[in-house]
């Protein structure tokens, strides 16, 4: 009976400090659903972008790592922010040029030497682009994924947006042109080319 009281309180202790430790490890936050809720009179947009470069990912996350510093995502700080930076509940908030605004809380988050993966949710808002049509948007959902590709000489960047709005084709053009004019330009910024499809010929005798 003592035997299996003690064997009952080890396992009782080792479960704790697996949670404690999932819980403080940023390597153990698990995505949650990006799906979207959406009002009656509105649709859900699904956005998927890919980009490939000559650039270890470092190079990239350096700069995109913290989900507090957005500058680098549409040129528009965060001006309020609460909780702890990249840590999942943390949210981001600040003004856009229209006179709407963002309210983001990040769902979930990696960092490690192979890449970053995060995902956010945000509430709706007026979402427009110089020469496009204004869309509602309604809740939506980013999951963003910079991994390391080619023997760390390359970044594989994966991108996967959900949004409610009252305009699905609309709100679909404005979140893919903000995608393909941001990660180009960003690249630029580190100095890497696009990656036509193969990795650099050095990669191919390379040894791990």
């Amino acid at each position: 009976m003592r035997t299996f009281s003690l064997m009952k309180a080890i396992g009782l202790v080792l479960l704790g400090l697996v949670c404690s430790i999932n819980a403080h490890d940023p390597s153990h936050y698990r995505s949650p659903s990006n799906d979207v809720h959406c009002p009656a009179d509105a649709y859900v947009s699904f956005v998927h972008d890919s980009f490939t470069f000559n650039a270890p990912v470092q190079k990239f996350t350096n700069i995109t790592k913290s989900f507090f510093d957005i500058a680098w995502y549409g040129g528009i700080p965060a001006s309020i922010t609460t909780g702890t930076d990249n840590v999942p509940g943390a949210t981001r908030f600040g003004p856009l040029d229209n006179g709407s605004s963002f309210n983001e809380t990040l769902t979930m988050y990696t960092l490690d030497e192979n890449g970053l993966s995060f995902t956010y949710h945000g509430l709706g808002f007026a979402y427009a682009l110089p020469g496009y049509k204004t869309a509602d948007l309604g809740a939506y959902a980013e999951t963003m994924r910079f991994e390391s590709i080619c023997a760390g000489r390359g970044t594989y960047i994966d991108l996967i947006t959900y949004a409610c709005s009252n305009d699905s084709i609309t709100a679909y053009n404005l979140w893919h042109l903000e995608h393909v004019l941001i990660f180009p330009a960003l690249a630029a910024e580190v100095g890497a080319t696009v990656m036509a499809g193969d990795c650099p010929e050095e990669c191919h005798n390379h040894k791990t």
